[in-house]
């Protein structure tokens, strides 16, 4: 009997290779008429790790296999195996409690929100949706969201992937709650941000850091459904020390062109996200790319938490079991990079704003 694959090819038309099948699960995709049609008949077989390999641009049919069901309306008190406090971070700090605020993608339940309006209005600011990492929310992303509040006067949701679905973090990376999710989230937050809190989405900027960097990354790619989804939603976005390793498969979407201006961070000493496996296209499309040769990822981390001062120079290891990367402290190049966006959000102010 021939494998469900051969026969959803024979049925398309297509000629089935074995080959090109192992390739799928060696995470080495086909691509064209051949990979559209098969990942199509896949899906509809029910055969979706067998698609999710297949070299395609994503459509609306592919939702479904990166819409993770919203199951939790609650925020952890002491998140990431209890690493941190999360009071500590948010109200100890003046920053918002976590709530259920974001209707999903897909529209069944809402993400975890920190909606942080600025104290002196909304109106005429800038606005930021702060994405995290594999790790989840951190104390970085805490203390990012104070910085540009502070720094650049702006609004700033700070957006829960991971908590609403019931996990701390994707360490694991190429999996359904990876870029392509993140996107939607992305897609999600900032309509809500359009529609319910009425700001000008010219003022809307997406940042992110690690696989919230690839979130960016992700999000402003030139793809019809992408594109179809985003324009008009995102003026431009940062990316920090991003994954960007991009082979068109399903988990490991393309990066690329891009859609909006997007500025990019990567550091040379980054065994996390290093640049040497990426897509060099990723980085190099970018409106601006900042490469930092000394630096470790995560050179802006919060390494006493958002309600405490950084200690500078201090390493540290990653809590991802697959990967204990480094993790060091510059308080120089953090404020070099802070200079540099302050610098690329003030360049796309509208002319009457400046």
């Amino acid at each position: 009997m021939l494998p469900p694959a051969a026969r959803a090819a024979r049925s398309a038309g297509v000629r089935y290779a074995p080959r090109a099948m192992s390739s799928i699960h060696a995470n080495r995709p086909i691509r064209g008429r051949t990979c559209a049609v098969l990942r199509t008949l896949l899906l509809a077989a029910g055969l979706a790790l067998l698609a999710v390999g297949c070299a395609t641009p994503f459509t609306a049919a592919d939702v479904p296999l990166v819409q993770p069901p919203i199951v939790n309306d609650r925020a952890p008190e002491r998140p990431l195996k209890e690493s941190y406090s999360l009071y500590n971070n948010t109200a100890k700090v003046g920053l918002a409690a976590l709530q259920p605020l974001v209707p999903a993608y897909a529209g069944a339940g809402r993400l975890l929100a920190s909606w942080n309006p600025h104290p002196k209005g909304v109106a005429g600011r800038p606005t930021f949706v702060v994405v995290h990492g594999g790790h989840g929310l951190v104390p970085g992303n805490f203390a990012t969201a104070l910085w540009l509040r502070d720094a650049l006067g702006a609004n700033v949701l700070l957006l829960d992937s991971y908590w609403s679905r019931g996990r701390e973090e994707n360490w694991v990376t190429w999996t359904a709650f990876g870029a392509n999710m993140r996107a939607l989230d992305a897609v999600a937050a900032a309509r809500w941000l359009r529609d319910n809190r009425a700001l000008d989405p010219a003022r809307i900027f997406l940042y992110g850091d690690s696989q919230g960097g690839w979130t960016v990354l992700r999000t402003f790619t030139d793809e019809p459904f992408l594109r179809s989804q985003v324009s008009g939603l995102y003026r431009a976005g940062i990316a920090l020390y991003p994954n960007c390793i991009a082979d068109g498969s399903l988990h490991r979407p393309a990066l690329s062109p891009y859609i909006a201006p997007v500025i990019v961070f990567t550091g040379g000493r980054d065994t996390a996200t290093p640049i040497e496996p990426c897509d060099r296209a990723a980085l190099t499309r970018a409106a601006q790319w900042h490469h930092y040769p000394d630096q470790t990822h995560g050179w802006d981390t919060a390494n006493r938490g958002a309600h405490t001062p950084a200690v500078d120079g201090e390493c540290g290891k990653a809590m991802n079991v697959y990967n204990r990367f480094a993790v060091c402290r510059s308080d120089a190049t953090t404020n070099d990079m802070r200079r540099r966006i302050a610098a690329f959000i003030d360049s796309l102010k509208p002319v009457d704003a400046r």
